[in-house]
This record gives structure tokens, C-alpha cells and sequence, in this order.
């Protein structure tokens, strides 16, 4: 499979992610006031830290089936277990918040809590559907969560007429539980044999876990810590402009994600050279095609605030166009990751980029923000991403003999890709 057609299968379904989750966005936030929305954002910021914490769970299950040629029920099973024991964690974490706090904590403790758990199962699933290269199925793991949040919320709106942060937290936990059973239906085929419990495995994909882990909440942390430094000093509404301003920044993520993610399964199984070069090829894709896309964005950015935003979230243009440039420069990140995840079993590199990253966007999003608002958090989040991601891009050149050319410039093995791509679309269109 050339990397332009798993791409582009892969983008396909993102491309549905990206339209529910502006769905969402266009719903929650023209439904609920300015300051409900900004707390059902943040909630939702927290639930993706979790998601983000325990996501080295798909990693790790993913490594132990494609790397490690492990069977996917075996697999499935003492990865689920974990997730099981931190699913329950979850929820009992909301339980607690929920009694201890009061005000906006107690009304969306439980809610947050579910919606986690679900998330974390989830993750199991989708690792054993990635581990397999079922690309089809681990995109369906993607998408159908929020598809079902989605119908949920509007459920909830429309049908029962309940407008409120916490109503559409608990009508989002139960989308996420109700993609957990397609899930598990959807994936029956997988989970069956003769497994049992081995404690060397479970220990195994325990410590992938924890260093994935850590990796994604980092790189969680990294896009969205300036988020609570906006509330802080601009409140929940100006946090509310900011959030739609990322959201549309980094929807050009998908594709970088999709390219990355269409070679994943390969990575893992090939040799350490050879696996170099494939991480190149994606750059260089993602270079090109995001540069178009970036462009385009930025020169839309007016018109996107009229349309989505409206007089509701004045400044979502300005900060927008900020935050592109390192939007661009830190979409390599996913192919960097990738390569050191599922490579080399050493996820702990891209934590570091992250840090630095992280690090570098609150000292600046803290000496910014007071002076320049939304604005400054926007530049901020762009210095850090360039900034962190090419001193990561040093080092993997250096470490793999590569030139830096081999990652920017672009030519005839990505020319054939699009060459393969346009063979087989007349293919079928010819069927």
C-alpha cells in the first residue's frame, strides 16, 4: 500500500472526525452561554489529558501484535485488563470530585469519569486493530465515539430540551459507552482463541504503557496548557475564542496524522534503515500537502470567523494566523513519534520533544497573554512547536545518517505515490 492511498484512506475517516467534531463545536457553543461553553471545553480538556495520559495503552498493544507478533486476543486481553483497572479508577476519580467539590467540579465530576473509562477500553481496541494494520476498523475505533457523542448531545438538546455544561457531558459519556460496545462487536473476530493471562506480557505492555503515556500527556499538554493560562488571565470566554482558533489550526493535523498513521503497522516491522527512509517519505508528504493546506487556512481565516464564529468570538481570526506556522512545523511530530514508538519502542523520545515544547509555550504563553491576549497565547504555542520539534528533527537525522534534505524536499519516489494513487482511482472508476 503506497502512502498517498493508505493516506487518503485513513484521511477519509478523519475527515468525518473533523466534520463531527466542528459539528459539535457549532452546536455546544451556539446552544450553551459563552461561560457554559468555556467550562464544558475545559471538560472536555480533561478528559482528553486522560485519554492523552492512558493512549500509550493503543501504542503498546499495537508494538506487542506488530512488532512482537504476539496474538491479538492474547494481547487484547492482558491490555484490557489494565484498562479495565484504570477505567474503574476513572470513574471512582469522578465519584470522589464530585463529593468533595462543589459548584461546576460536582456537576460534571461523574460525567468526566465515564467518559474516560469508555475512552480507555476504547484504546485497547484500537491498538489491536492497528497492530493488525486493519486500518478500515481502527478508523471506525476513531470516528464512531464521537459520532455517537455527537448524536447524543443533540439528542439531549433538541429532543429533551436540556442546555446545560453537565447534560451534555453525561449525553457525551454515553456516546463514548455505547462506541465501546460497536467496538467490541466489531472486533469479535479478533478477540477470539485461547487466551489467558501472562504476567510478562502485562508487565511489558504496563511499562510501554507508562512511557507512551506519559509521551501523550506531555504532547496533550503541549497543545492545550496554554488553554488554562487564557482563562486565567482573558476568563472562560476568552478561553472559549481561543479554543475554536486551535481547533481550526490544528484540524490540518489530520492529514499529517493520516499520512503517519497509513504507515504505523509498517514501521514496526521493518528494519531500522528501512523504516528511517519510509519516516522521511511521510515528511516530505506532509510538507507539501500541509503547506497547501496551511495557506489556504490562512488566507480563509476572515471568513471563518464570520461563518463559525460570528460577533460571538471576535479575535479567533488573528489568533489563528499565529498559531499556523508552527501548526505546520510541528505536524513532522506524528511521523518523529511514530518512528520511535512503534520503530524502536522508545516513546520516551517524543516526550522529550513534547517537553521542551510544553516548557517553552508556558514561559512564553506566561510573559504573552497579559500583554496580548488570545493573540499571545496563539504565538506562543507556534515559537514552542517550531522551536521543539526541529531540535527533534536534529537528532533524528544525526542518529539515522539522514540529510536534512531527505526530510524536506520532495521528489520522484513521492511523485510515484501520487502515480499509484491515480492508477488505482481509475481502476475503479473503470470497474
Amino acid at each position: 500500500m503506497s502512502i498517498a492511498y493508505g493516506g487518503i484512506i485513513a484521511f477519509l475517516f478523519r475527515g468525518v472526525n473533523l466534520l463531527v467534531a466542528l459539528a459539535t463545536i457549532l452546536l455546544t457553543s451556539r446552544e450553551l452561554s459563552e461561560g457554559d461553553y468555556g467550562l464544558f471545553v475545559l471538560s472536555l480538556s480533561v478528559i482528553g489529558l486522560v485519554n492523552a495520559a492512558t493512549g500509550g495503552i493503543t501504542a503498546a498493544t499495537a508494538y506487542q501484535i506488530s512488532n512482537r507478533r504476539r496474538e491479538p486476543a492474547l494481547v487484547a486481553l492482558n491490555s484490557g485488563s489494565l484498562a479495565a483497572a484504570l477505567g474503574m479508577l476513572a470513574i471512582l476519580a469522578g465519584v470522589v470530585a464530585t463529593a468533595a467539590f462543589r459548584g461546576e467540579v460536582s456537576q460534571v465530576g461523574v460525567a468526566v469519569g465515564v467518559s474516560a473509562a469508555a475512552i480507555i477500553s476504547n484504546s485497547v481496541l484500537a491498538g489491536v486493530f492497528l497492530g493488525r494494520e486493519s486500518l478500515v476498523r481502527y478508523n471506525l475505533a476513531l470516528v464512531t465515539p464521537p459520532i455517537l457523542s455527537l448524536v447524543a448531545i443533540g439528542a439531549t438538546f433538541v429532543a429533551f430540551d436540556h442546555r446545560s455544561p453537565e447534560a451534555a457531558l453525561a449525553a457525551y459519556a454515553a456516546g463514548q459507552c455505547a462506541a465501546l460496545v460497536a467496538m467490541l462487536v466489531l472486533g469479535r473476530s479478533l478477540l477470539r482463541g485461547g487466551a489467558s493471562f501472562d504476567g510478562s506480557l502485562t508487565s511489558a505492555v504496563l511499562r510501554f504503557m507508562a512511557l507512551a503515556g506519559i509521551s501523550s500527556g506531555i504532547s496533550y499538554l503541549n497543545y492545550r496548557a496554554d488553554l488554562f493560562v487564557v482563562t486565567h488571565f482573558e476568563g472562560k470566554e476568552g478561553a472559549a475564542t481561543y479554543s475554536l482558533a486551535v481547533y481550526l489550526a490544528e484540524s490540518v493535523w489530520q492529514v499529517s496524522g493520516s499520512l503517519a498513521l497509513a504507515t504505523y503497522a509498517r514501521v514496526g516491522s521493518l528494519s531500522r534503515d528501512e523504516a528511517a527512509q519510509l519516516t522521511t517519505r511521510v515528511m516530505r508528504h506532509t510538507v507539501v500537502l500541509l503547506g497547501a493546506a496551511c495557506l489556504a487556512l490562512f488566507a480563509a481565516a476572515d471568513l471563518l470567523e464570520t461563518v463559525i464564529a460570528g460577533d460571538k468570538y471576535q479575535g479567533m481570526a488573528s489568533a489563528l494566523r499565529f498559531l499556523i506556522p508552527g501548526v505546520l512545523m510541528y505536524s513532522l511530530a506524528q511521523s518523529f513519534s511514530g518512528f520511535y514508538t512503534y520503530q524502536r519502542g522508545l516513546p520516551w523520545v517524543a516526550a522529550v520533544v513534547a517537553g521542551t515544547g510544553l516548557v517553552l509555550d508556558m514561559v512564553l504563553a506566561f510573559i504573552l497573554v497579559p500583554r496580548m491576549g488570545i493573540n499571545g497565547a496563539a504565538l506562543a504555542s507556534s515559537l514552542a512547536y517550531s522551536g521543539a520539534i526541529l531540535g527533534g528533527l536534529a537528532v533524528f537525522v544525526r542518529k539515522e545518517r539522514l540529510r536534512p534534505s531527505q526530510v524536506f524536499r520532495f521528489g520522484r519516489a513521492e511523485l510515484d505515490d501520487y502515480a499509484s494513487l491515480v492508477g488505482r482511482l481509475r481502476g475503479l472508476v473503470s470497474r
